[in-house]
């Protein structure tokens, strides 16, 4: 084979519980994860060496700054798979790895952990590495935190440092309006800022009310159990952003901060989607407002040549 295209997902954190930092530095999570589609595409083509480049339809997400080098994470996941098979050297095998993004940058939606597990199961297709789907996971977790949800997809518990997945069922499609901005927000930066905040921090809190109203409850019984611990750092680093949390909850809608930020995700009911997202554009002139559907797929492959 000459070409494989692989999509992979935007994740949402509906939960995201944070416990103080292990002595590995990493801090304990408690969280659910839910995979939404809007998807970043991945195409790798057989080549003489590795090689990436980003682009984006229409301008829609700034790539101008996104690393191509040994930094990103795809490149990362490239060389990683060849290293766990031996394959180094000049006789390794090249790909020219193509990703087209529609995740923002830096909005705590894991577009590049979307990207290392997209590149995963593209260049394992295309270099015929036999790595089964747990293996996948196993090297993607040594990557980073978010992307064995990446390639898992749906809804899932997460453990850990969010690596370690369990299945959560649920029989119904949420909606979900993403106000995104221009101002991303670092990871690390954010996790430092949680660290001074709160200091006596132990281990997290649950999530089981959170799974158990994705189970069984309604909307507004997921709403009520939703929380995210990195949402008061996050605020305290871009204080126009707990304003805006603040103002949409007092509208009486279900807002939460994606991740780390600085996405603000609003879960609403499937009719009123396009209305609310509208809205929200014309309301907000600094943001702009994205509508997604989850649980969607983890990656996955959609075209071989």
């Amino acid at each position: 084979m000459q070409r494989v295209l692989v999509s992979a997902p935007a994740k949402v954190n509906l939960g995201l519980r944070v416990g103080g930092p292990r002595p590995d530095g990493f801090h304990p999570l408690d969280t659910v994860f839910e995979a939404l589609d809007i998807f970043d595409d991945v195409e790798v083509t057989a080549a003489d060496r590795l090689t990436l480049e980003i682009s984006s339809p229409g301008g829609e997400v700034a790539v101008d700054h996104i690393p191509v080098d040994d930094s990103n994470l795809a490149i990362r996941a490239a060389k990683e798979l060849l290293a766990r098979r031996g394959l180094t050297g000049p006789d390794a095998p090249g790909a020219h790895i193509s990703i087209t993004k529609r995740i923002p940058v830096a909005g705590g939606m894991a577009g590049g952990s979307a990207d290392a597990a997209g590149a995963l199961v593209a260049l394992n297709k295309l270099w015929e590495l036999g790595f089964s789907d747990h293996d996948l996971e196993h090297i993607g977790a040594d990557l980073g935190s978010d992307v064995p949800f990446a390639l898992k997809g749906s809804i899932a518990h997460g453990q850990g440092r969010g690596e370690h997945l369990q299945n959560v069922p649920v029989m119904a499609i949420h909606a979900w309006v993403l106000l995104t901005r221009t101002d991303g927000l670092s990871t690390p930066e954010v996790f430092r800022e949680f660290d001074r905040l709160s200091p006596d921090a132990g281990e997290p809190s649950s999530t089981d009310e959170l799974r158990a109203a994705l189970s069984s409850g309604s909307i507004n019984d997921i709403a009520a159990a939703m929380a995210n611990d990195l949402e008061a750092p996050a605020a305290s680093l871009n204080p126009d952003l707990g304003a805006m949390l603040a103002e949409l909850r007092a509208q009486g809608l279900h807002a939460i901060l994606s991740g780390s930020g600085p996405t603000i995700a609003i879960l609403t009911d499937p009719a009123s989607l396009r209305a609310l997202a509208d809205e929200l554009d014309s309301r907000y002139p600094h943001i702009t407002a994205l509508t997604a559907y989850g649980p969607a797929a983890g990656a996955h492959v959609r075209k071989v040549d």
